[in-house]
């Protein structure tokens, strides 16, 4: 988050279904086929078709090529051409792809190839090209053939060519699933989309996997980078996950030794567990890259502690390893940390993007979700892209689905506290506090080691009273003070600072024309025709505290009334009074997590205009 919240409803840019009439079109997909021949359960070949019409320059990265490959996959065959306005035909060629390692050496050799096509805009490029599956097959590419808005979709196919009797689990959206065939001994299942209208970018919109073609699938039974396993479902899946980390906690005696010495004195697993956090963050370094079996299998913790580095599989597990050597259990989970839900038909390695860890403190009342890879989050912290997500659970008996539980919106909170000395040609100087509370922390966790202007930027955003000398008194924050209270933990951050601006009233002959609240954003809405529903993801609360003093030889001549608006969509309060020298303001907006048909969009809109009227108001002062 940027500042203020109301940025949450800009950065809820997702993607929108409009006609192609009402949409200027950046690329056209005339056509897309995929097909998955599965040779064995540890063999198979992806072979891929597409032809795309580039209109300009935005259009381009839907016509880029772009292709992930690791010790489990390698590309096969490619063949391109280009086509230019004019007819002229170009070649591309297997040469003219640049590849480059992801992984430094360390991982199981992770290359991206790429190529971007270039020529006079419009021009229709087509790829025809091959990756050869290895060493194991434990989910089936996924189709997803829109990667960008303002893209319209022809036609796209995508077919599984299966030895018959593989099991399969599968999740479908946006397409039609033809009928199953079976034919000389082979299984084929396949799913078409036509006239796909393109994507276009809109405020508070529901997630984009709700909104675009895709498949995922896997085979029930795989084997995978030398084991076996099955994901018939969640338990047996998350049973494959734990056999994976067998042996992976063996620490070095002398580093066990320590830890002990280091709990030595600790009286609860809490307090173990803070000792063991803090060493973590000073003696490991989180590296993006996917070590393991295919990015699954976390390495030794042993070799972390050697190495003092891993990705997010090694840290967990690391951390995990240290616990369970001083008596504290602990539990591994996984996590997709931009999607909040796990497809209950489709237990699959595919759907998540992050490893974290479990520990329980029954005396506490309380699970604490800890991140291994960000030494600034407060430990017990539940971050947002964690709270409230469906996390696969790997505990002794195999894989649970369980919901990480997510903070009240209540706690989530701005509040700014402002106090105006204001002067007779319209200058002021502020005193400032600014409190912040939950998700609002998680842009100030490193506030402290930025450097000056960028503290300054976060500080002065957004304000439309130009500021000038800003001057930070004090920071306070919570973020050691993990506290017993049998409570999911709440960061709070303290930012004490002062300011001074030469516009903060507008002069005219013997008044002051002063803003209610310069301090605060408008709130967003969009003019035109709503196209899908209107979603708010998460709640949260803003508070402008501001008085401003007086200057000599002026009263008030007006103030603006009093309001209050209580919507569906959140809640606003506005209470303007004299307090002897000072005018007192208070205002505050909750929004509330919703979800609304796009019909009501009038409804919102009216209220985010009748907020802004508040926020922009002015009283007068006379001389």
């Amino acid at each position: 988050m940027m500042g203020r919240r109301f940025l949450l409803l800009v950065s809820g840019m997702l993607a929108v279904l409009l006609s192609p009439a009402q949409v200027k079109v950046n690329a056209v997909i005339l056509s897309h086929e995929e097909t998955f021949t599965m040779q064995s359960a540890s063999s198979g070949v992806h072979r891929v078709r597409t032809t795309v019409a580039v209109n300009n320059e935005a259009g381009l990265r839907q016509a880029a090529f772009s292709l992930m490959t690791d010790s489990f996959s390698s590309l096969g065959s490619f063949s391109g051409e280009i086509v230019n306005s004019l007819g002229k035909k170009t070649k591309i060629r297997q040469h003219d792809l640049q590849s480059f390692s992801l992984s430094a050496g360390l991982a199981d050799d992770i290359q991206l190839t790429h190529y971007e096509p270039s020529d006079s805009y419009p021009f229709t490029v087509t790829y025809d090209y091959s990756v050869n599956y290895k060493n194991g097959i434990i989910c089936f590419p996924t189709f997803a053939p829109l990667e960008d808005e303002r893209v319209k979709l022809v036609k796209a196919s995508y077919g599984l060519d299966l030895p018959e009797g593989t099991e399969i689990v599968s999740h479908a959206s946006h397409v039609e699933a033809l009928p199953v065939r079976k034919e000389k001994g082979r299984v084929h299942y396949s799913w078409t989309v036509a006239d796909f209208a393109p994507l276009v970018g809109e405020m508070m919109m529901p997630p984009t996997r709700e909104l675009v073609p895709s498949v995922i699938s896997a085979p029930v039974s795989f084997q995978y980078g030398g084991t076996k396993g099955t994901q018939a479902d969640w338990k047996e899946f998350g049973s494959w996950l734990r056999s994976l980390q067998e042996g992976a906690d063996v620490l070095p005696e002398e580093l066990v030794s320590r830890l002990k010495e280091m709990t030595a004195d600790c009286g609860t697993d809490l307090e173990k567990l803070k000792v063991l956090y803090a060493y973590l963050r000073e003696h490991t370094r989180y590296v993006s890259i996917q070590l393991g079996i295919g990015g699954l299998k976390p390495i030794a913790a042993s070799s972390v502690a050697k190495n003092g580095f891993g990705d997010c599989k090694a840290l967990s597990n690391y951390l995990r390893a240290m616990l369970k050597a001083v008596g504290v259990p602990s539990y591994y989970y996984v996590i997709h940390t931009k999607r909040e839900d796990l497809f209950a038909d489709c237990p699959t390695a595919g759907q998540m993007n992050h490893a974290m860890l479990a520990v329980p403190l029954p005396q506490l009342q309380d699970t604490v979700f800890v991140e291994c890879t960000n030494p600034r989050y407060p430990l017990g912290y539940r971050h947002e892209d964690a709270a409230g997500h469906e996390i696969l659970l790997v505990g002794p008996d195999g894989g649970e689905k369980v919901r990480i539980g997510r903070y009240p919106d209540s706690l989530s909170r701005h509040v700014q506290r402002t106090e105006v000395t204001l002067s007779a040609d319209g200058s002021a100087g502020l005193a400032m506090r600014r409190e912040l509370y939950l998700d609002f922390v998680e842009d100030y966790l490193d506030f402290r080691d930025r450097k000056a202007e960028d503290r300054t930027r976060m500080l002065i955003s957004g304000m439309a009273c130009h500021p000038e000398e800003v001057r930070i008194l004090a920071v306070k924050d919570n973020f050691d003070a993990y506290a017993a209270s049998g409570r999911a933990f709440c960061p709070e951050i303290d930012i004490d600072y002062t300011m001074r601006t030469n516009l903060y009233a507008k002069p005219s002959g013997d008044r002051l024309f002063v803003p209610v609240n310069p301090i605060a954003l408008t709130l967003p809405f969009q003019k035109g025709e709503r196209i899908n529903d209107i979603v708010t993801r998460s709640g949260y609360v803003l508070e402008d505290r501001i008085t401003v003093r007086i200057p000599e030889g002026y009263s008030v001549e007006s103030l603006p009334p009093d309001a209050v608006l209580d919507t569906d969509w959140g809640r606003f309060d506005s209470e303007i009074q004299v307090d002897g020298d000072g005018i007192e303001i208070r205002q505050r907006l909750t929004v509330k997590r919703f979800r609304a048909d796009k019909s009501r969009y009038a409804e919102y809109r009216d209220f985010a205009r009748a907020v802004n009227r508040c926020y922009d108001a002015s009283l007068v002062l006379k001389r």
